[in-house]
């Protein structure tokens, strides 16, 4: 399968989620370092005091918009990257899951978790890869890491990474999350933050 894995599209998605965070702290760096002036009719009568606070003012605004583009733009990604992580999972779930045939998947859901492990034994015996699978899916759906483990040791070892992918896949509140992190990484600067800068 070409498409990249979960671990892979997190690392890509992770690597240019830091060039759009850097981005906005560098911003606010020029934002606090510029010189602000003070413009309008009256501005000759401010104390320095006020004129500071104009200013300070001026640059949270700045700050503000500047944040929000960032703030767009990481969404953006986190949407990207969320769908191709669902996409990734939704393939890892048919590609591990999906069973063609449905007697057997029928006797693996009725037998006792000591008979999913005869069954195993005698699907690997017979060399029967569709009841393997069924006892597979009934063992995974029960949590029965032993016959999980014999699976991928006596039937399919190509299904391990995959199933280990598929388990470590962050969870729909977790993708959730990463939308409303946005929120809180690019929020605004308060006025006083620029409170000291250079006027």
């Amino acid at each position: 399968m070409s498409q990249k894995t979960i671990q892979e599209t997190e690392a890509s998605f992770g690597e240019r989620a830091a060039v759009i965070l850097r981005g906005w702290y560098q911003a606010q760096d020029e934002i606090t370092r510029e010189i602000e002036y003070v413009e309008g009719p009256h501005a000759d009568i401010l104390t320095d005091r006020q004129r500071a606070e104009i200013a300070a003012t001026q640059k949270a605004e700045r700050a503000g918009a500047k944040g929000e583009e960032y703030r767009r733009e990481y969404q953006a990604l986190m949407e990207e990257r969320n769908e191709a992580v669902r996409t990734r999972t939704s393939a890892l779930r048919e590609m591990l899951f999906k069973t063609p045939d449905t007697d057997a998947l029928s006797r693996a859901a009725l037998a006792s978790d000591t008979g999913l492990g005869a069954m195993l034994d005698l699907a690997a015996h017979a060399d029967n890869k569709d009841l393997a699978h069924a006892v597979f899916v009934a063992a995974d759906q029960r949590g029965l890491g032993d016959l999980l483990s014999t699976y991928f040791e006596r039937i399919d070892p190509d299904a391990r990474p995959l199933y280990e992918e598929f388990k470590a896949a962050p969870s729909e509140e977790v993708l959730e999350r990463r939308l409303g992190d946005a929120e809180t990484l690019f929020a605004a600067p308060e006025a006083s933050h620029f409170a000291t800068a250079r006027l």
